[in-house]
C-alpha cells in the first residue's frame, strides 16, 4: 500500500518516490486480498503514467507541474514505438514476420541495461511461426473474424 500510498502524498518528484510504482508485477493479487477492494493495480498504473509523462498534479495542498522523470527516457521511447506499430498494422505484421525470420539471431540476454535484469531469467524464444499466421492456418475465417 506504501507503492501508491508516498507517491500520492508527497508526489513522484524525488527519485525514490518515482520508483514505487514500479514496485509491483501488476498481478492483482494485492486487489484481491485487499479488505476495503482498493483496485491497486490500477492506481499504481495511474501512478506510472504520472511518472512518465508528468503533468499537473496536487503536492502538499499546491498545485504543481511535475516534469517527466528522468530515467525513463528508453520507456517512453519504446511505448511510443509501440503505440507507431499498433496504429500502422502492415508495419506490425511485416515485423513479427521479420522477427520470426531472424530469430536463430536473437540474444539470449539483453545488452546495456537490460543485461541484469536477463542475468537471472531467459529472454522467451521467438516463435518459428507469426501469431497471424498460426491464427490464419489454425482458425482463420472460422467465425468471420479475421
Amino acid at each position: 500500500i506504501g507503492a501508491i500510498l508516498s507517491p500520492q502524498l508527497r508526489g513522484t518528484g524525488s527519485a525514490i518516490d518515482a520508483s514505487l510504482p514500479y514496485a509491483s508485477s501488476l498481478c492483482g493479487a494485492c486487489y484481491e486480498v485487499c479488505p476495503v477492494a482498493i483496485d491497486i493495480p490500477e492506481v499504481l498504473v495511474h501512478l506510472r503514467e504520472r511518472v512518465v509523462q508528468g503533468g499537473p498534479a496536487v503536492r502538499e495542498g499546491n498545485r504543481v507541474v511535475l516534469r517527466p522523470a528522468k530515467g525513463h527516457a528508453a520507456e517512453r521511447a519504446a511505448m511510443r514505438a509501440a503505440q507507431w506499430a499498433f496504429t500502422h498494422p502492415a508495419a506490425l505484421r511485416a515485423g513479427q514476420r521479420l522477427a520470426s525470420r531472424t530469430r536463430r539471431l536473437h540474444p539470449r540476454t539483453l545488452p546495456g541495461p537490460g543485461r541484469a535484469w536477463s542475468g537471472s531469467r531467459d529472454l522467451p524464444a521467438v516463435p518459428a511461426e507469426p501469431f497471424r499466421d498460426w491464427w490464419q492456418r489454425t482458425r482463420g475465417g472460422e467465425d468471420g473474424a479475421k
